[in-house]
């Protein structure tokens, strides 16, 4: 008798569970599941939306589709018209914004990503060099670029150091950061996919300008140091060195005296290792190694006045978060002047100091400071 009544037990808990499962696979297929979403001005003030998807949980095999709406959440929505599935985007990897959207200002279309009780606020954002429809409709070998190997390209600074990466949250808190301006990683399509080519910087939300790769690395060593990034240097002896570099974040000193412009120092120790050398690694003598040091140094100092010198003196755009250092060091001059921050921008002091030192190939010696240079 106990034995039946096992027997009976494990035939209803079955019976139970088949419905379930029946259900959550039901459900699965009722869903569009998006792994990237574009934005680009469309029609009439409206918006184009231009979205990646798939089936299952994975992205093989991803599909492609486009919305036009007054809104983001309405182009969306209407793709249930198309698909005959609800959107879902707890699987987002990233969001395009193009170029025209950037012109206009993207807290037009922002609010849905931050506020939608749906959207990860948290995943990557790119700005496209052209539309964010060519980024999401861009193939390799006949199939649509993944969204998980683009969303790759945001994480690449960590080798190259000329990407940054930025989250949603990042960007909007920089937008209404004091002081400060925010930045997105660029994306342009080439023959080969969508790559990375610089990074843009806004006023607000509005697009101000745009860095070049090597002014982004000069960019992302002032702020949050260099992780890696290859470099080609002179040696001092008709040859070349690439170097691979890396830093740690900057110190950055603020002084600001009533009545005058404030001015920073920047002090950046950065190191070098000998990834190769023209002629082979015999010809590299010893005494060599200060050449080195000191072009390695040239270079990132260049890197750094150059975006200075264009985001913040000519474009009013602070990307370095100079304001905001006032902002804390100095709350009640911040006060009185934080109006006339992009006029005091213009007119404040900016001294970068670096010091580099390359390893030997067979020990480690430190380098000699580089020259100090002030930006007129």
């Amino acid at each position: 008798m106990n034995l039946w009544r096992k027997a009976a037990a494990l035939i209803l808990s079955l019976c139970l569970c088949l419905p379930l499962a029946g259900c959550g696979y039901q459900e699965l297929a009722e869903r569009l599941l998006i792994h990237g979403i574009g934005v680009d001005v469309g029609e009439d003030g409206g918006f184009l939306v231009s979205v990646r998807s798939s089936f299952s949980t994975g992205d093989e095999g991803e599909e492609y589709f486009t919305a036009q709406g007054d809104s983001v959440l309405e182009a969306l929505s209407s793709l249930s018209l198309s698909t005959g599935r609800e959107p879902f985007y707890s699987h987002n990897y990233l969001v395009v914004f193009g170029r025209e959207c950037a012109e206009q200002g993207l807290d037009r279309c922002l609010d849905f990503f931050v506020r939608y009780y749906n959207t990860r606020p948290a995943v990557q954002v790119f700005l496209a060099a052209g539309t964010a429809e060519e980024v999401l409709s861009a193939q390799k070998d006949g199939r649509y670029w993944k969204m998980s190997e683009l969303q790759e390209v945001g994480g690449s600074g960590r080798y190259n150091g000329m990407v940054p990466r930025v989250e949603l949250l990042d960007f909007v808190n920089g937008a209404k950061r004091p002081g400060s301006s925010p930045l997105l990683p660029v994306l342009e399509v080439t023959e080969d996919g969508p790559r990375a080519a610089g990074s843009a910087y806004f006023q607000g939300y509005t697009l101000a300008g745009f860095l070049t790769l090597e002014q982004t690395r000069g960019c992302l060593t002032l702020g949050e140091g260099l992780a890696n990034g290859e470099a080609l240097v002179e040696d001092g002896a008709g040859g070349k060195v690439t170097l691979t570099l890396s830093s740690g974040a900057a110190k950055i000193q603020a002084d600001w005296q009533p009545g005058e412009a404030p001015s920073f120092t920047i002090q950046v120790k950065a190191q070098g290792d000998v990834s190769a050398i023209s002629g082979g690694r015999d010809r590299l003598a010893g005494e060599l190694y200060a050449a080195l040091e000191g072009q390695a140094a040239a270079l990132l100092r260049g890197e750094m006045e150059s975006a200075i010198r264009q985001a913040v003196k000519r474009d009013h755009c602070d990307i370095f978060g100079f304001g905001n250092l006032l902002y804390q060091r100095f709350p009640d001059q911040w006060r009185q002047a934080s109006g006339d921050w992009p006029a005091l921008m213009a007119q404040a002091s900016y001294q970068v100091e670096v010091t580099a030192k390359v390893l030997r190939l067979e020990q480690e010696v430190a380098g000699a400071p580089a020259g100090q240079e002030m930006l007129p």
